[in-house]
């Protein structure tokens, strides 16, 4: 997602958290870039999302819903946007 810099990682984290739908079990930073193709005053942020069932194996729709959920969460919350 790209953000304004002054937001810190760890707010973005939990937001991220906040708006799965109960399939998120970990997320995990693993890329913050700032440079060509990000807007001044923006940081791009790459997050590794797994997201399980213990019941039963996960549709796409299942999947899809939690992540839009996510996304939709951090828009409102934070003005991050997936780009």
């Amino acid at each position: 997602v790209v953000c304004d810099k002054a937001i810190p990682v760890g707010d973005l984290e939990e937001c991220i958290r906040r708006g799965a739908k109960g399939l998120l079990k970990a997320v995990e930073l693993f890329d913050i870039y700032t440079g060509i193709g990000v807007p001044e005053g923006k940081k791009s942020v790459a997050f590794s999302l797994k997201l399980r069932s213990e019941d039963h194996t996960l549709t796409d729709a299942e999947s899809d819903e939690d992540v839009k959920a996510i996304l939709a969460a951090l828009e409102q919350e934070k003005g991050a946007v997936l780009r």
